[in-house]
């Protein structure tokens, strides 16, 4: 039980590492690719040792991957573009570079659709294990036609939702009950389906919270069911014990 309980406790910690990293990716790339197009110069270096944090764990996962690699040389042949996504979007250039203009600029861009490269396999690996695919396609498309809907139902004068990225902003921030109100709809239909909207999207989270919960849970399930099929057997062995015993009161007693 103490060995199961290990082993639960390290895939449950596993897990949440792997959603971390996921989320710490996404982060530096947001930043990174920010600071070609924004001024980020007084935040600078804490976005350096957010970076070079970053680098940090991926050089550890990348050590950790290797190590349990049992044919480490046909590893490296078959996932070649793999294994160089991932070197170079471990190494901190920002630390290297300190905010370098010039030729070294290009080298954060490369970085950057690493970095992307890296985050795509995660995504996808994550979305295997937890079997979103389903869930997040119908999200996709669910979006897109609401978004086509919503600017066909406000598309009268005078309405606040007059061009497509109004209408997906207001999508997106009804289905996630986030609610800026800065663009609503005003005719009858468009705040009928907007009332849709909030439903769909409480009904969303709620498949992703539960589908998520499942995902962090099977390994309890698991154990459970190892729990009840040992206890199964050890009645078994019980009751097969005890017929034996019986067995051999009667032969004694002749």
């Amino acid at each position: 039980m103490i060995i199961m309980n290990n082993e639960l406790i390290k895939e449950r910690i596993s897990k949440i590492i792997d959603v971390i990293i996921i989320i710490w990716i996404i982060a530096d790339i947001i930043l990174l690719t920010s600071m070609y197009f924004i001024n980020l110069s007084n935040f600078y270096y804490a976005i350096v040792i957010f970076d070079t944090g970053l680098c940090v764990v991926l050089f550890v996962q990348f050590v950790l991957k290797i190590r349990s690699t049992k044919h480490k040389r046909q590893y490296f042949k078959e996932d070649w573009k793999g294994v160089t996504i991932d070197i170079i979007a471990m190494l901190p250039y920002e630390l290297f570079t300190l905010g370098a203009f010039g030729f070294i600029r290009l080298l954060r861009l490369v970085r950057i659709f690493a970095l992307f490269g890296k985050e795509k396999r995660e995504i996808y690996n994550f979305i295997e294990k937890t079997k979103l695919n389903y869930i997040i396609l119908s999200f996709g498309v669910f979006v897109l036609v609401s978004t086509i809907i919503i600017l066909m139902l406000e598309s009268s004068p005078g309405t606040e939702i007059t061009t497509p990225l109004d209408a997906l902003w207001y999508v997106m921030a009804t289905i996630t009950t986030v609610g800026y109100g800065d663009y609503t709809p005003l005719t009858y239909d468009g705040k009928v389906f907007g009332i849709m909207l909030m439903v769909v999207g409480v009904v969303f989270f709620s498949l992703l919270t539960a589908s998520l919960s499942s995902w962090f849970l099977r390994g309890i399930e698991s154990e459970e069911e190892e729990l009840k099929n040992k206890i199964g057997s050890m009645e078994n062995s019980m009751n097969e014990l005890k017929s034996e015993i019986k067995e051999i009161k009667e032969i004694l007693k002749k």
